[in-house]
């Protein structure tokens, strides 16, 4: 063996597992925020937890660091080896064992970038291969499976080589070993692990594979309300401690986690498939356990919660309002002791009144007022917005009379749904609340169902972001929404026949809105999911289609995707044929060499007509 040869041995064995085991993430982490990955979360240092807890320009660069370990040890290798491509992926075997061993990481991101430096072709083909697996699999931890399994696969059709193929389900074997072994990097939230073992959460410090309400959730996922809480807890209003069980996960890692005491009990809640959606509020549908104070009870309030989900007057609810099946998922949550609660609509409902906000409470928990058992205090309040010293701020007016309710509470309570609605783009939400006599809380908020159809500032704030005058409008409405319906009619071809698109837009104080209902309804025609809604006007975010649903909308967008490609050459054969010669007649004759001024008007007038008319007949597609 030459002394070269020996040096890349050593590079191989002893060298690839230092370097993976050196724990870069971490220090990109804790010298740029301060934090230490391995306190946080499920204490992994991988590039996902870099991105949770250190933003996107930490996780950037941790990608590159973990990247350059992978490229740099394939390209190590074969500068001091001689070349064999079966020792690069022996390299990167080495490299994930010291990342797991050492770094307490998977190695994913130093696997795949060393493979793009082993073979850029197989690289390229799982690239190809993933991006297939994510549009049928909606799962990341299945894509991932899956993927491990057809990397040998790729190889060994790609390198036809034997040992290369042994030594890629070597590294596959490996990586699937290592993922079976530690938690998702996101199980916990950043600094959870810290922060709740100081109180009633302290058996929850390192336990993993629980979903919080402090982590972004999915509602495709978990449901609309406990996406819509974990939402309003990123946002910072206060919004009770909880987890989430989703459908078809085991109770049992939770029960054990939370003991509940008559001290400090806690609430089971429905989180189900479309509850609390825009089309469908689900309200009564669904229970919900208040005082669970034993695990025993705990373990029933959940399966209570579960089983509800099957009742015969909630699945005709269900088909009534066109919501596909997909399961409960169940919220756990600390329960509030609210001194005054009850539910707040930052539009009355009842009345259709745009400038109240309607409120009823009563002295207790909030679900004396939901439950319809008790007749609650009704309040007007009237938003207005007064000038101060140090700027602009707003006030509640009270129309009624005074109750047992505060009336400083119940301000608060106006202007913190106005809040609400602020947030979801100008859509009215209907919002239970409680008052502990220090914190107002925000149990749940869904939008207003009975105000339908939605109108939202959404989209139109982006491309129509001005105050708008009425005869621009003229112009202008009818010329966007006949671009939406020609869209719609060119994808969904006579599925579009039943909606009025010419509707699809409104003027509201010289602003322009856009109709979010209609939206969604042609979205989902399209095989959009059936959260397109909730993306349109809560900014949630949107699943995965349906393969066979997108299958039906095909051939619609494959017509538009040819027209879209035929437009440059449409468009110059009509200017060559109608446009250019009328307009050069046009020019050869001018209006205002007419006399007397009447005539040159007329004529004037008749051109614009003409113009007016060759465009409505002009044929692009």
């Amino acid at each position: 063996m030459s002394i070269n040869n020996g040096w890349g041995i050593l590079f191989l064995v002893v060298g690839c597992p230092l370097i993976g085991g050196m724990p870069i993430t971490a220090w990109i982490v804790r010298g740029l925020t301060g934090q230490k990955l391995k306190d946080l979360g499920t204490g992994n240092i991988g590039v996902s937890a870099a991105f949770y807890h250190g933003g996107t320009g930490v996780g950037v660069l941790s990608v590159l660091a973990e990247a350059a370990k992978g490229i740099g040890c394939v390209l190590g290798v074969r500068a001091l080896l001689p070349p064999n491509p079966t020792l690069e992926l022996a390299a990167l075997v080495a490299l994930v064992a010291g990342r797991f061993w050492l770094g307490r990481g998977a190695g994913t991101t130093n696997a795949v970038w060393g493979v793009t430096a082993y073979d850029w072709r197989v690289a390229l083909t799982m690239f190809l291969v993933s991006g297939g697996m994510t549009a049928v699999v909606s799962e990341r931890r299945k894509i991932r499976w899956l993927a491990l399994m057809v990397l040998p696969i790729v190889i060994a059709v790609l390198r036809q080589d034997l040992s290369e193929t042994l030594m890629a389900i070597a590294l596959s074997g490996l990586l699937a070993w290592v993922y079976t072994q530690r938690p998702e990097d996101l199980a916990l939230p950043a600094g959870q692990a810290k922060a709740e073992s100081q109180g009633a959460f302290e058996l929850l410090g390192g336990t993993s594979g629980l979903v919080s309400l402090n982590q972004p959730l999915l509602a495709e996922k978990v449901g609309q309300k406990a996406a819509t809480l974990a939402q309003l807890k990123r946002w910072g209003f206060s919004v009770p401690e909880g987890w989430v069980l989703p459908p078809g996960d085991d109770a049992e890692p939770l029960i054990k986690a939370i003991n509940p005491s008559v001290d400090q009990p806690w609430v089971v809640r429905s989180s189900a498939m479309g509850e609390d959606s825009d089309q469908a509020s689900a309200a009564g549908q669904y229970q919900t356990v208040l005082d669970v104070t034993s695990r025993a009870g705990l373990r029933r309030a959940i399966s209570q919660c579960q089983d509800c989900y099957d009742d015969p007057v909630a699945a005709q609810y269900r088909q009534s309002k066109g919501v596909a099946e997909g399961g409960m998922a169940v919220i756990v949550q600390r329960q509030i002791q609210g001194q005054y609660s009850g539910v707040a609509f930052s539009r009355d409902p009842s009345s259709g009144d745009g400038e109240a906000v309607a409120i009823e409470g009563l002295p207790g928990l909030a679900t004396n007022v939901v439950s319809g058992h008790v007749t609650p205090e009704r309040y007007l309040v009237t938003i207005l917005a007064v000038k101060m010293p140090a700027g602009t701020s707003a006030k509640g007016v009270i129309t009624g009379e005074p109750g047992q309710i505060p009336a400083e509470i119940i301000e608060r309570v106006a202007l913190l749904v106005r809040d609400l609605e602020a947030r979801y783009h100008g859509i009215p939400q209907d919002m239970e609340w409680t008052y502990d006599g220090t914190t107002l809380w925000v149990l749940q908020t869904r939008t207003i169902t009975t105000l339908l159809p939605i109108w939202t500032r959404r989209i139109a704030a982006e491309v129509i972001p001005g105050v708008i005058r009425p005869l621009t409008w003229s112009i202008n409405q009818p010329l966007t929404c006949g671009v939406w319906a020609d869209l719609f009619k060119s994808i969904l071809g006579g599925r579009s026949d039943p909606f009025r698109v010419q509707e699809l837009a409104t003027l509201h104080y010289g602003h322009a809105y856009f109709n979010a209902t209609l939206l969604g309804q042609l979205f989902r025609r399209m095989g959009l999911p059936a959260e397109s809604l909730e993306f349109l006007t809560r900014g949630a975010p949107m699943g995965r289609p349906s393969p066979v649903a997108m299958l039906k909308t095909l051939p619609g967008l494959t017509k538009l995707l040819v027209q879209e490609w035929t437009l440059p050459s449409a468009f110059r054969q009509q200017n060559r044929t109608v446009f250019h010669p009328l307009l050069e007649a046009i020019a050869a004759h001018q209006a205002s060499n007419l006399q007397p001024a009447s005539i040159a008007s007329t004529a004037i007038l008749e051109r614009i007509d003409t113009l007016l008319s060759a465009l409505r007949s002009a044929t692009f597609f």
